[in-house]
């Protein structure tokens, strides 16, 4: 699996003013101090102390008495998402759309907050809409070309990076993304354009190491990767993504008890880094513990059950615990959240055959087969193309 990297900015989400709202619609509550106007203000404080738990209460308890207070349940969703609860900053910043669906800035919030959870596509309209804003237009654009990216609509990402980079051109993390995007575009003059950018611009910049780690780890030089993402952890040791490439490069080269701790650091600074507990589990799998990577595999999972290759590591848990049965569905899954790759098919057949469905795993096997010879064949023909004749230069041949 090739690993990406997405260098997220510090995201500021928009706290609502409350006061010129509940003066219109609260001011028969203004002598109680337990209106919704006292527990709104109560709850501000808090947020500004740091105190978030007790601030969360305080907005449940006034949106109790008001509870159609669009700038309260924003509030209330910046607090979750502060606290790393995207779930419910998700479903309350929903809720403050429904009720103000043209607030450019409560748009905002909820995409980003679905952003941060991985979901890209349900993102990109509430940003789209957060863009119209003035004060957000750079961040808006920058993480449409973020979900556009991840979602491989190369063309979408490169325009939404280019209005970031405009608005902000000083922005490392557009420069470090545009030499992604159009390097997958086949464009390399561009590529190579804003790869000089970010090294002239920021030659310590923790994304500079980060993108001379990444070439390194293509090249197959781990060392040199493993040092350039030493030093970009250095140099922002609380960046996302960094802790995991570096993770990623100890794994790819089966340095797996090194790779623990840098995954776990990740998940300690992401939460929500699904390919961390992926990782985590594989190398309990390689190490002869299966039963702990059947549970990193699950986390992986609750946050992401699209992730095929988790699908086939909680299958592979399962034969490897004796209980080939139970592993038959994920690797029903994992068949077809991959679809082209022989593995899943491989894992699939073999468990058939030990629960006795004889047939169904020799069908499984054969796709094996089939999807190997298909590779063999077109890795034979891009062999064959590789090398063209070149046209003589030599003025002498006669035409």
């Amino acid at each position: 699996m090739q690993a990406q990297s997405i260098m997220a900015a510090k995201w500021r989400l928009v706290l609502s003013a409350l006061c010129l709202f509940l003066a219109a619609s609260q001011a028969g509550y203004a002598a109680d101090q337990e209106t919704a106007l006292t527990h709104f203000t109560r709850a501000a404080k808090l947020m500004q102390a740091g105190k978030m738990d007790e601030a969360a209460s305080e907005y449940r308890a006034g949106l109790k008495i008001a509870p159609g207070s669009p700038q309260a349940l924003n509030n209330l969703g910046v607090i979750y998402f502060k606290i790393h609860d995207l779930r419910q900053a998700i479903s309350t910043f929903k809720e403050a759309h429904r009720f103000q669906p043209a607030n450019a800035e409560i748009a905002f919030n909820l995409g980003l907050a679905l952003y941060q959870a991985n979901e890209s596509e349900a993102a990109i309209p509430y940003l789209e809409m957060g863009a119209t804003s003035p004060a957000h237009a750079g961040d808006a654009h920058y993480l449409l070309g973020v979900c556009h990216y991840n979602l491989k609509h190369w063309q979408d990402s490169a325009r939404e990076l280019e209005a970031a980079r405009t608005l902000n051109p000083d922005r490392a993390e557009t420069l470090f993304l545009l030499h992604n995007v159009y390097r997958d575009l086949r464009a390399p003059e561009k590529s190579l354009a804003a790869a000089g950018e970010l090294l002239r611009k920021y030659p310590d910049s923790p994304l500079t190491h980060e993108m001379l780690g990444e070439a390194h780890d293509s090249a197959e030089q781990p060392r040199q990767a493993e040092g350039e993402f030493k030093q970009a952890i250095a140099a922002s040791p609380r960046a996302p993504q960094l802790h995991f490439l570096l993770g990623y490069v100890y794994w790819r080269w089966k340095r797996y008890g090194e790779a623990v701790a840098p995954f776990q650091e990740e998940i300690r600074l992401s939460p929500t880094c699904g390919q961390c507990y992926y990782y985590l589990g594989d190398i309990s799998l390689k190490q002869g513990k299966p039963g702990e990577a059947l549970e990193l595999f699950r986390k992986a999972l609750q946050l992401n059950a699209s992730y095929g290759e988790a699908q086939m590591g909680m299958g592979q848990a399962y034969v490897r615990m004796g209980q080939p049965k139970e592993s038959l569905e994920y690797f029903r899954q994992a068949v077809r959240l991959l679809p082209g790759q022989a593995e899943p098919h491989y894992w699939l057949g073999r468990a058939l055959i030990q629960v006795g469905e004889t047939d169904a795993g020799k069908k499984e096997l054969a796709e094996v087969d089939r999807i190997s010879a298909a590779q063999r064949r077109r890795d034979a023909e891009t062999l064959r193309n590789a090398v063209t004749p070149t046209p003589s230069t030599d003025s002498s041949i006669p035409p």
